[in-house]
């Protein structure tokens, strides 16, 4: 992994993007190389996986472009919202580019609570069969960028425990990839 590469992300709000750019500055990287597009709404309004959907495919000509003569990678952050979203994303990378997809189960809070509480439960769904929504546990007061020091800290340094919720652990294998 070049810490010296250029980082683009693209997420749903700035949640997201402060969680991200937190966690690859901690990795090592440039922060003024690492840089980013959400929805310019906010949470308040519009989707923003629609937000992400809508811009993958530019992102990505834009990343095939540039890896020729700039070390770049390609970060796409959106939430799964029981829905698959991530899995509707085309083109699909291929396995040798930096082209890394992080996608929550529910959304981003929950792999917060699980950063937070260690709660092995976020992903399993209740009685009805969805999918806790943990967001309003993590609207007001909390900072993404704790939860990403903490994720870096105290829980990745240690290796990941198989109990993690599997997006969350998806989300390293999509890391363990520029490694190599």
């Amino acid at each position: 992994m070049n810490r010296n590469a250029h980082v683009f992300i693209l997420c749903e709000d700035t949640v997201h993007y402060h969680f991200a750019r937190k966690y690859f500055e901690l990795l090592g990287f440039d922060t003024r190389k690492i840089r980013g597009d959400f929805n310019p709404k906010g949470r308040s309004t519009g989707s923003g996986a629609e937000f992400v959907k809508a811009r993958y495919e530019k992102e990505v000509q834009a990343f095939r472009s540039k890896i020729t003569y700039l070390d770049y990678i390609l970060v796409v952050i959106i939430d799964d919202d029981t829905i698959g979203n991530a899995q509707h994303l085309k083109p699909t990378p291929l396995a040798d580019e930096a082209i890394l997809i992080f996608s929550p189960i529910r959304n981003i809070e929950s792999w917060f609570c699980y950063i937070d509480t260690g709660d092995l439960d976020i992903e399993e769904p209740d009685e009805k069969g969805k999918i806790k929504d943990y967001a309003p546990h993590y609207k007001k007061g909390s900072k993404p960028t704790e939860f990403a020091k903490k994720l870096k800290a105290e829980i990745c340094l240690k290796g990941l425990p198989n109990t993690a919720p599997s997006s969350l652990r998806q989300a390293c294998n999509e890391l363990a990839r520029l490694k190599n």
